[in-house]
């Protein structure tokens, strides 16, 4: 397990940057709205807490969530002004995918990261879906979402990751009961985001056999480059071994594995089901079933897993 850190500008918990750190792989950034939070930010505005994390925590990235607009005064402020590792989380449209890109190919310490709900889901699902398929970022046209998927099969978004949200299927009714517009302001009740988690992988390995992505993209975008980012090493000893049949979602598993009890994936083909986990030479995962914990705290750089 890992953890962020996190800060906003009005926390008030800059002194606090320094006793956290050590405990961190990163320091998470919210620049725009999302479930909790109203406003939209100016990079400026996390001026102080970028250069309080750069002097205690040089080597850690900022994990940033940012708004529509945003983006590039971000990569200037953390990137650029304070050079430090920056991570861009939850590339939601092609233009940010771009920035990121000029940014690397200029020299900055920027990777970027895609959620599957990006690749797989469209802006036309949060129309028939409603609380169920709004997210912040919010889904992408559909021939938008195909482009960024070519982009992060070669390898130009660095990482897959799921921004895991599993909210109760109640809590996501009470949001389109009340607010069936979605409209994002105090006075309205919001709930974004999806589990995605327990598919993630499994929707990937079907995307591969028909030949859209490599299985070598898919280790480094979901191991190598994330351990990379992070600053942790992999060891010879963690293995996933999968059993790579084909299946409908809610076929196979009708309320899906995560625990809020429901899935955005609900009828997508996928392929590959875990049957044995190893960590660090000791068995977590056998014929399917967890049997054991390995409850490691993973926060400082040159860890093994």
């Amino acid at each position: 397990m890992a953890a962020y850190a996190g800060s906003q500008p009005d926390s008030n918990n800059l002194e606090e940057l320094a006793a956290m750190a050590p405990q961190a792989i990163g320091l998470k950034l919210y620049g725009a709205a999302t479930t909790g939070n109203h406003v939209d930010y100016e990079p400026e505005d996390f001026a102080a807490i970028v250069k309080q994390w750069h002097k205690v925590a040089p080597h850690k990235p900022i994990m940033l969530h940012s708004g529509k607009d945003n983006l590039q005064g971000f990569i200037d402020l953390i990137a650029g002004s304070n050079s430090h590792p920056l991570h861009v989380c939850h590339i939601f449209s092609l233009a940010h995918a771009k920035l990121a890109i000029k940014a690397k190919k200029s020299g900055l310490s920027v990777t970027s990261a895609v959620c599957p709900h990006h690749l797989f889901k469209s802006s036309h699902h949060a129309t028939t879906e409603g609380w169920f398929a709004r997210m912040q970022p919010p889904l992408l046209h559909q021939d938008e979402a195909e482009e960024l998927f070519k982009l992060f099969a070669a390898g130009k978004i660095d990482i897959l990751e799921t921004d895991h949200a599993p909210h109760l299927l109640q809590n996501k009714w009470a949001a389109e009961h009340e607010n069936p517009e979605g409209i994002h302001d105090p006075g309205h009740l919001t709930c974004y985001g999806v589990p995605g988690i327990e598919f993630a992988l499994p929707l990937l390995f079907y995307q591969m056999q028909k030949g859209r992505i490599s299985l070598e993209r898919i280790v480094e975008a979901t191991s190598t480059k994330p351990a990379e980012v992070i600053g942790v090493k992999l060891s010879r000893g963690t293995m996933v071994t999968w059993k790579m049949d084909a299946y409908r979602i809610g076929e196979q598993y009708p309320k899906g594995l995560s625990g809020s009890g429901w899935t955005p994936y609900l009828n997508n083909i996928a392929v590959g089901k875990v049957e044995a986990v190893k960590i660090g030479g000791k068995v977590l995962v056998k014929n399917g079933k967890i049997i054991n914990k390995d409850p490691r705290i993973i926060a400082s750089r040159g860890q093994t897993i």
